[in-house]
């Protein structure tokens, strides 16, 4: 199997509160990952992580009771992308993540921690590898839809009815304002419905 020439976080959106900060630096700690936070005046912090002698750091900003952290980096050493790979997970972040190997690079999109595509490039070439399918998600929205289509059907089945009605009413020269009113009510309800 190649081996891994740089994990490269063409965008990285974390937010956490302060329990999960205080983890997330705990988590690169516990790891034995040489840190350093720096908390500033304003309640800001920056977590360094040192990468064969590199720094990377992660500057969070405090919006609100949230840390927020929004950019990009390159990690070389293999356990530290696994790390962060394992943070992203765990603390649901939003990711454009681009493993690089000397022939090819793998391309991971994430939303909330999940990966949801994973994209192979070789040159100009891009292969789909893997697309996240929310399989009950689409089920239940095809229930759905046709849930709206049998009230659809029996809207219109009970309108036919109606109208026959009146059709009769009209004849026998009855009245036919609580049927029209009916009728208005029907249609209108068919019109959401079909929208």
């Amino acid at each position: 199997m190649a081996q891994r020439v740089a994990t490269e976080y063409k965008k990285l959106v974390l937010e956490l509160n302060t329990w999960q900060m205080q983890s997330f630096i705990e988590m690169f700690q516990r790891g034995e990952f040489n840190t350093e936070v720096r908390v500033y005046d304003n309640g800001e912090k920056e977590i360094v992580l040192f990468d064969r002698e590199e720094e990377i750091p992660l500057s969070f900003k405090l919006v609100g009771n949230l840390y927020t952290f929004e950019g990009g980096y390159t990690i070389r050493d293999a356990r530290l992308a696994n790390h962060m790979r394992q943070a992203v997970r765990r603390f649901k972040g939003t990711a454009v993540v681009h493993r690089m190997y000397p022939t090819y690079t793998m391309i991971y999109h994430y939303s909330e921690g999940k990966v949801m595509k994973i994209i192979e490039q070789k040159g100009d070439s891009q292969t789909l590898v893997f697309e996240y399918r929310d399989t009950v998600g689409d089920l239940q929205r095809l229930y759905e839809a046709q849930g709206v289509e049998a009230q659809i059907a029996w809207l219109r089945v009970y309108i036919d009815q109606l109208l026959d009605l009146r059709n009769r009413h009209q004849v026998s020269q009855l009245p036919t304002e609580e049927i029209d009113r009916q009728l208005a009510s029907l249609s209108h309800q068919l019109f959401v419905l079909e929208a």
